[in-house]
């Protein structure tokens, strides 16, 4: 029985993709240069569909259909935002519906800068609110554990974290309670978001409503610098992102690579880049003289480790940071 997984020609926005028979057309568009724009749909969790706004139009269908959870077929013809008024208008009302109950506080919200809300409403919407009576107020600042607060009134029930608590950590904490425009996130009662990788649903957010406690109100997006890089912090060697302000590490986060963490990285590795901060970390050479270590250069330093090739083997050692890369070692 042969393995080879079949292929599929499609068309979207006017361009042909071949990709394997029942990808997701969000991946598939992709593919043919073309963005579908989404806040429920993320490849590593399951399929919600309930966000709405990937919506796109497909050739023979009398209504549109959501991307996330319409799969590739052959001969397919899909249209987006981009070739599509009908499917630009479903998502300019899509927005509007989540922006109704949405409070205007972009100037104060850390996730300011880089808000799929915000991104989308000056991509997708750019249109003053129709909606004139008293928004829906809901919880502020609630704690949901040691790591995470979280801000109702700017949620957007995407469910992503409660799909990851469920699907990938599979602790269960975090649940939706009530319904419609009074629907929020809420942790299961006795319980609280403790797993160790509960910083991951910050990251998982689209919005502004799960912060992270210890770094809120830290600073602004577009005053860091992003570096990939790779977490030390045990063997796995996460990928990760680093930002940067003023040479020191303002906040860490986990990078897609999905052979290796997915996108997920453990509180240990996300909180615990303190030790790498320049107070935490040897800036110069230290030589052991008698019971202490004293701070020298580097020429002192390499004539000391010169020293060590005329010791005898057994009284000579060696001893390296369980930290170190396999570049440094």
């Amino acid at each position: 029985m042969s393995d080879k997984v079949e292929q599929v020609t499609l068309t979207i926005d006017d361009v042909e993709v071949t990709v394997p028979k029942g990808t997701n057309l969000i991946e598939a568009a992709a593919g043919a240069g073309a963005e579908i724009p989404y806040y429920c749909y993320h490849r590593h969790l399951s399929i919600a569909g309930n966000c709405r706004m990937c919506q796109v139009e497909i050739e023979g269908m009398p209504k549109l259909q959501i991307a996330c959870n319409t799969g590739a077929a052959q001969g397919m013809v899909v249209r987006t935002h981009g070739t599509s008024e009908r499917v630009a208008d479903a998502q300019r009302s899509t927005l509007e519906f989540l922006l109704i109950n949405h409070p205007l506080d972009c100037t104060v919200c850390d996730q300011a800068g880089h808000c799929k809300l915000q991104d989308y409403y000056y991509e997708y919407n750019s249109k003053a609110s129709r909606f004139v009576d008293n928004k829906v107020h809901k919880v502020k600042a609630e704690v949901f554990g040691p790591e995470v607060v979280y801000d109702g009134e700017r949620c957007i029930v995407c469910t992503r974290c409660v799909r990851f608590c469920d699907e990938v950590t599979k602790t269960g904490e975090l649940a939706v309670l009530n319904r419609g425009d009074r629907a929020v996130i809420g942790v299961s009662p006795g319980n609280e978001l403790d797993n160790p990788l509960s910083g991951s649903v910050v990251d998982l957010c689209p919005v502004g409503a799960l912060t992270h406690r210890r770094w809120r109100f830290n600073t602004r997006i577009w005053y860091t610098g992003e570096q990939d890089s790779i977490c030390p912090g045990c063997s796995t060697g996460c990928s990760a992102k680093v930002y940067v302000r003023d040479d020191k590490i303002v906040q860490v986060k986990g990078r897609l690579n999905t052979e290796v963490n997915q996108e997920w990285l453990c509180d240990e590795g996300r909180y615990g880049f303190e030790r790498f901060q320049p107070k935490a970390r040897l800036s110069d050479p230290l030589i052991r003289k008698g019971e202490y270590l004293e701070s020298t250069d580097w020429g002192e330093a390499c004539k000391a480790g010169a020293g060590l090739a005329s010791a005898d083997g057994q009284d000579s050692a060696m001893f390296l940071s369980p930290f170190l890369t396999l570049e440094e070692v």
